[in-house]
């Protein structure tokens, strides 16, 4: 097989390293952190929590209402048995998702609903319609896993957002942009699913020294003619529609 675009885009991941340090040491810490020990489990008030035991839930597992929240898996699992979310972040901003942990059988793993200026970072997502969903602005998915999922990652009418070093396999869509625009998409491995990255009435993005080969359909799909305002740059991939995915 030979792969276009050698030049990995090496310096994403260190770049915004700083900036996550920053954005998980800013939420509160007055308080001592909440243990989480059934579901589903609402966090209405800001601070830190944390998932105590692996937990199999009915419906959603955590719905996140508060802003400034900070919630750590510590290693364990959710659990689904029916539709549902296994986290949901709805209408907030300053939110931390932190693994490691594991979040399978739900409708959605982990979702970013009308949420800005939050972090997902280390979580696995397994076996869910879609591993992570993000809705809104300025959120970062950082080093996260997305396997045997509908879609690896979703960004639908999202912009500003940075997806940066996350591995995503054998899912049906790896990587999947839908009306989103001004996103970061950086130096992602996704291999070995139906489709690898895929922009579909979205401009503006910045898809740079990403890896997607062994993808049945397609490694990398850009719907909008010459790329529009997509700027594809050192990738590298077997497969693509377009001769501007570089």
């Amino acid at each position: 097989m030979t792969l276009c675009g050698s030049q990995m885009f090496r310096g994403a991941n260190l770049a915004l390293v700083p900036l996550t340090v920053v954005l998980v040491s800013n939420v509160a810490h007055a308080a001592p952190p909440t243990a989480i020990t059934t579901c589903p489990f609402r966090i209405e008030t800001p601070g830190q929590y944390y998932l105590a035991m692996d937990l199999t839930c009915l419906g959603t597992g955590i719905t996140i209402l508060a802003s400034d929240v900070h919630l750590r898996l510590d290693g364990h699992t959710l659990q689904g048995l029916s539709p549902g979310g296994g986290i949901e972040a709805v209408f907030a901003t300053d939110i931390v998702i932190q693994g490691p942990g594991t979040i399978t059988g739900f409708s959605d793993g982990v979702t970013l609903d009308f949420v800005d200026f939050s972090t997902v970072i280390g979580v696995t997502a397994t076996r869910n319609s879609v591993g992570f969903e993000v809705n809104g602005a300025n959120n970062f998915l950082l080093g996260n896993e997305a396997t045997l999922n509908g879609i690896g990652i979703a960004i639908f009418f999202g912009s500003e957002n940075t997806i940066v070093n996350n591995f995503l396999m054998n899912n049906t869509g790896g990587i999947d942009l839908v009306f989103a625009d001004l996103n970061k998409i950086y130096a992602n491995t996704a291999n070995s699913n139906m489709r690898g990255i895929t922009l579909v009435a979205s401009a503006q993005n910045k898809i740079h020294g990403n890896r997607a080969v062994d993808n049945e359909s397609q490694d990398m799909f850009d719907n909008e003619p010459d790329c529009d305002e997509n700027q594809w740059r050192g990738n590298q991939f077997a497969t693509a529609n377009q001769s501007c995915i570089q």
